[in-house]
């Protein structure tokens, strides 16, 4: 009993100084960790620091408005990065084929040719792109073009657009369910199908951009969302995040010969990426942003595709919809899409066409 009341006491000491002990403790605490400091020198503790410029800081104001002058710096360390690791693979292939050969001229003439930009938005435009489904002949033509202009890897498989392949009719569609399209077919155009490719869709609200915790990827100023691949940690929140299934993650280091590479290059585009981290369309923006259109566009042999500028009244996506309305996948999704589907006046093949290409193209 007289312990219950020590006890007692105790809580009722301990409520009434509690202020007091409070302050105690920080003092304490204050006192501990300023005599564990005087025991450091300014030397010690500047081994663990390292000095901050103001512009290094800013230029972590991701979404839109990051200076273009950080950029161009690493643009001009990636290109110096990039030069050094062809010219040894041209090296490489110089000694295994000789000096004279084509593949060791082709090798060295593209490692020179090497040019890393770090263009900006320009002020006033909103890209997009349009599709019209009528035209399509699935011959994956901007599947191949999209993998030789952006460097994507030879040795994973990726593909930045995925051509899906569906009933042509209309009762046929309405029961469809798009994860259960065909994407590998061997052969096109077939006059009971219609082919519809997916990519990014450039979305005006991208989820992808929303769930990322190191602000590697944002929405540009021109409607393009890019992924900056220095700063991806691979943790594929947006590929999760994506409803499109636009998002690709390479798995191990990719590989592009350098008689096959795109020396135009973009830092936040077409480089040579790294491996693990998530890479996608960039509707091209190292042609896009200097007056230029998308491979994908400009490789499509019945000109199915079309991009521009939506803020200019005389661009053909907006002629496109004001004479034939525009349509997008996954409306639930709140996305707002930059990549638009139409239907055309022409159909292409004919109903009744037996026009067969072997291996889509």
């Amino acid at each position: 009993m007289k312990a219950r009341d020590d006890k007692t006491g105790s809580q009722e000491s301990n409520g009434k100084n509690e202020g007091v002990s409070r302050r105690e403790f920080l003092k304490i605490a204050a006192i501990t960790s300023a005599l564990t400091f005087i025991s450091i020198s300014r030397d010690d503790l500047m081994k663990l620091l390292v000095p901050v410029k103001l512009e290094d800081l800013l230029m972590q104001n991701y979404g839109g408005e990051e200076s273009s002058d950080p950029l161009e710096e690493r643009a001009k360390e990636k290109e110096a990065e990039l030069k050094e690791w062809c010219n040894n693979e041209a090296q490489r292939i110089c000694r295994e084929t000789g000096e004279e050969s084509a593949a060791c001229t082709e090798a060295r003439k593209r490692c020179n040719m090497i040019k890393v930009k770090s263009t900006p938005a320009n002020k006033g435009v909103l890209f997009a792109m349009a599709l019209d489904v009528n035209k399509c002949i699935g011959c994956r033509r901007c599947a191949y073009a999209c993998v030789m202009e952006n460097n994507q890897a030879r040795n994973l498989g990726i593909e930045w657009i995925k051509v899906l392949e569906m009933p042509r009719d209309r009762e046929e569609i309405e029961k469809l369910d798009i994860l259960k399209a065909n994407m590998y077919y061997k052969e096109a155009p077939k006059p009971d199908k219609v082919y519809v490719p997916v990519a990014c869709m450039h979305c005006e609200n991208p989820p992808c951009v929303m769930v990322c915790p190191v602000r590697a990827t944002w929405k540009e100023p021109d409607g393009i969302v890019i992924i900056d691949y220095d700063r991806c940690i691979g943790c594929r929140y947006c590929i999760t995040a994506c409803p499109y299934g636009a998002r690709h993650f390479n798995w191990a280091k990719p590989y592009v010969p350098p008689t096959e590479i795109n020396p135009n290059m973009h830092i936040l585009g077409n480089v040579i990426r790294q491996p693990h981290v998530v890479e996608k369309c960039t509707w091209c923006i190292q042609r896009t942003r200097d007056g230029g259109i998308p491979a994908c566009v400009e490789v499509c042999p019945v000109g199915a595709r079309s991009f521009g500028d939506l803020n200019d009244e005389e661009s053909p996506i907006r002629r496109i919809f004001e004479e034939y309305g525009a349509f997008v996948l996954k409306p639930e999704a709140g996305t707002r899409p930059k990549f638009f589907y139409f239907f055309g006046p022409r159909r292409t093949p004919p109903r009744k066409s037996s026009l067969i290409r072997e291996g889509g193209g």
